[in-house]
């Protein structure tokens, strides 16, 4: 099982295009508003008070794509089938720099319309940094370079995944990143199928999403590879519900990863990764350092940090095996190490062969004064220190003073 069947027969490109002009004039409306929408006008598939759970869904999943991306202010973003731009203005609210790309030029306007009209800027001295181009990114690429694109619930809607795929890995820099939200592909003869067969039927729109295997396959045919594989557990539940301390639940079948492209025109299985790492090694870059403290004040450390080996070096917050952690010792005048501690800061994300990171550390000094050395390992945990393989270390003397 490869993808959703398509009904035969139809122009993807042609119902893509002409999409707003085949929905209700209330339908339309809410393109300009979404994922907002007045309760008193609520579809009438949805029941109950309060968003539909859908948009619920939708609220909770940009959130969370902001959190896993941990993209710094002024970061250039590409949203792929951006639609009436609504995931667009989102982003760009959080002072990322955006471009939205659509196959249709009305949806376009719609986007560039709702950015005009926003009634606020991101704060009182910074503009919204947002754009939208009509383009087919199934026929090619944009000429601009971006630090992460995401396709939200977009990819299954293009006939030729590879193609969109290899033109996103083209606007990426190395070591971008990219969000992928797909939906898995429902068992043929169920209602989410007849659902999907019915809204090709009715609009001429692609509606194929993957099975889980192939959307994988794909992602890593095209040189990206998967650095974060979630599921989502929004919301709030009755404290009555716990278990031992445990909430039971059952996600649904939405396939959220975060990648990353580190090869050009070869399969990302193709990288090690640090679960099984080749050679792993890092270069320093001082950017900021005191070599005189108060004792008892703050040690601030500022790193350029560049993955020089050829592992991709994997990040994640529970720390299980195989993932890259910061390791600082602080040695006294006989070089006896008096602290150590791992993981503080965190690397921002997985980090590619070749890509470069900072971190800025910001310790308690010893409150005793003296001569003392602030020494700077990685460590793949459970598995070496990057030191036991060459890689050279970090050492920073300092004096701590009354």
């Amino acid at each position: 099982m490869t993808r959703f069947p398509k009904v035969e027969g139809l122009d993807y490109k042609r119902g893509a295009i002409e999409y707003t002009g085949k929905i209700s004039a209330r339908d339309l409306d809410h393109l300009y508003t979404k994922p907002f929408y007045n309760l008193a006008h609520r579809h009438a598939r949805y029941d109950g008070a309060g968003l539909d759970a859908d948009t619920h869904r939708h609220f909770c999943d940009f959130a969370n794509m902001v959190n896993v991306l941990a993209l710094p202010a002024g970061a250039r973003v590409l949203d792929v089938g951006c639609g009436s731009g609504w995931l667009s203005e989102w982003l760009a609210r959080f002072g990322y720099d955006v471009t939205g790309m659509d196959i249709s030029p009305a949806l376009i306007e719609i986007s560039r319309e709702r950015v005009a009209r926003a009634p606020y800027q991101v704060d009182g001295a910074t503009p919204i940094r947002c754009q939208f181009v009509p383009q087919d990114i199934e026929t090619a690429s944009l000429t601009d370079t971006f630090d992460a694109a995401i396709c939200y619930d977009s990819l299954h809607h293009f006939d030729d995944e590879n193609a969109v795929l290899r033109h996103i890995s083209a606007m990426l820099r190395p070591g971008g990143q990219l969000f992928i939200m797909e939906g898995e592909r429902p068992p043929d003869e169920s209602s989410t199928a007849q659902e999907l067969t019915a809204a090709m039927e009715e609009y001429a729109t692609l509606e194929s999403p993957f099975s889980r295997a192939y959307l994988l396959e794909t992602l890593d045919a095209q040189g990206f590879a998967v650095v974060g594989d979630y599921v989502s557990v929004n919301g709030l539940f009755p404290r009555n519900d716990l278990q031992d301390n445990r909430l039971p639940v059952a996600p649904e079948p939405v396939n959220y990863l975060l990648c990353k492209k580190i090869t050009d025109g070869a399969a990302a299985s193709s990288v090690p990764d640090s679960r099984q790492p080749s050679r792993l090694s890092a270069r320093f870059e001082v950017l900021e350092w005191t070599e005189q403290v108060t004792a008892g004040g703050t040690l601030r450390l500022r790193l350029r940090l560049t993955n020089t080996g050829d592992t991709l070096w994997l990040v994640q917050r529970s720390a299980p095996r195989g993932t890259v952690r910061l390791g600082v010792k602080i040695l006294d005048a006989a070089g006896a190490t008096i602290e150590e501690f791992h993981g503080k800061p965190m690397l921002p994300g997985a980090v590619a062969p070749g890509e470069t990171v900072e971190l800025l550390l910001e310790h308690p000094a010893p409150r005793a004064a003296g001569a003392y050395t602030l020494t700077a390992d990685l460590l793949d945990q459970e598995i070496c220190w990057f030191a036991q393989q060459g890689s050279q270390v970090l050492s920073l003397p300092f004096k701590a003073t009354l």
